[in-house]
């Protein structure tokens, strides 16, 4: 998968594509339905061009702190999103700056610099500043540019919510079984292991401390968000499997 970062509008691109925008923080069962939907609206010829934000807007303009936190920071996000068939991903920096965009900017400048003929995005997409627009201005705003917008709708398992908000709540609880539900995959956390401790996890949303079972063996979850493991330094990932009362 080809990874582009940008801080305003995407580079242009030339390459017939469709195109999906979102977080995607998880790439969860949700994330992972509009972009087979993506993929089943995509022709040939196509490419799949994900445009993804990060960080959080609620960290990035107002400090708050849990919305630091991600279920997949850069690098599972990218692992995830190439996994389900994304071809092209356009990681754009969601800055104070970045956030004064207007629909209409984010069309016409944005959006222009691709060469797309179809846009797929969930039924709650808003963009733009202010959050007042949604899939009908997004429409609006594409027809003259011969851009179709497909929304598909948000989706619920066990009578529960699949969103990234709801599995980062199941992680900081320990529920990984749940989590895992909604998110469709494994739950993993990959970091560096630095003399008995895994670190650089800040973005990372955590489980409470506490002592866990995982894959490889059992870890501390440490209250100043490092992860004491029986590993060599170096990168390595776990995968939680269950809380030890």
């Amino acid at each position: 998968m080809e990874v582009s970062h940008v801080t305003l509008e995407p580079n242009k691109d030339s390459r017939p594509a469709v195109l999906t925008i979102g977080k995607f923080d998880g790439v969860h069962l949700g994330h992972q339905t509009i972009l087979n939907t993506a993929l089943s609206i995509k022709k040939e010829n196509e490419i799949l061009t994900a445009i993804s934000f990060s960080p959080h807007p609620l960290w990035a303009l107002k400090q708050i702190e849990i919305y630091r936190e991600m279920l997949t920071p850069r690098m599972e996000k990218e692992r995830w999103l190439a996994h389900y068939g994304v071809d092209h991903l356009i990681e754009t920096a969601f800055t104070p700056r970045y956030a004064e965009t207007t629909p209409e900017e984010f069309v016409t400048d944005h959006l222009t610099n691709l060469q797309l003929s179809h846009i797929i995005v969930g039924s709650e997409f808003n963009f733009g500043k202010g959050r007042d627009s949604d899939v009908d201005l997004l429409r609006d705003l594409c027809k003259p540019y011969g851009i179709d917008v497909t929304s598909v709708p948000v989706i619920e398992t066990n009578q529960t919510k699949i969103s990234s908000t709801n599995i980062r709540a199941f992680i900081r609880r320990g529920h990984f079984l749940e989590a895992e539900q909604l998110l469709g995959h494994p739950w993993y956390i990959t970091g560096m292991v630095e003399n008995g401790e895994m670190v650089g996890l800040d973005d990372y949303v955590l489980p409470a401390t506490g002592t866990y079972q995982t894959d490889k063996n059992l870890v501390k979850v440490t209250n100043s968000r490092t992860i004491k493991v029986d590993l060599p330094d170096g990168l390595q990932q776990l995968h939680m499997k269950n809380e030890l009362s």
